[in-house]
């Protein structure tokens, strides 16, 4: 068990710094929009279950993460 919580953080570690590096690149509307697709796919989830609107976690992640690119670029386009 302890050798797949290990594979678990290595994973997740691996794939934190090749998210990072790939953003170097981006111009600020696509790294908001970027950012919105991270905090809407994390926090949807969330707001389900306290509301109890769908049990479908995927739904969720799925819809926040739409949201949070159109939030995101929105914010990207207004910043001069």
């Amino acid at each position: 068990m302890k050798n797949i919580q290990r594979l678990k953080v290595a994973f997740v570690a691996a794939l934190a710094v090749l998210g990072l590096g790939s953003c170097a690149n981006m111009t600020p509307q696509e790294q908001n929009r970027a950012t919105g697709q991270v905090v809407g796919g994390v926090t949807a989830p969330h707001l389900v279950r306290l509301w109890a609107v769908a049990p479908d976690a995927t739904v969720a992640i799925a819809s926040g993460a739409v949201i949070g690119t159109v939030v995101g670029g929105q914010v990207g386009s207004q910043q001069k």
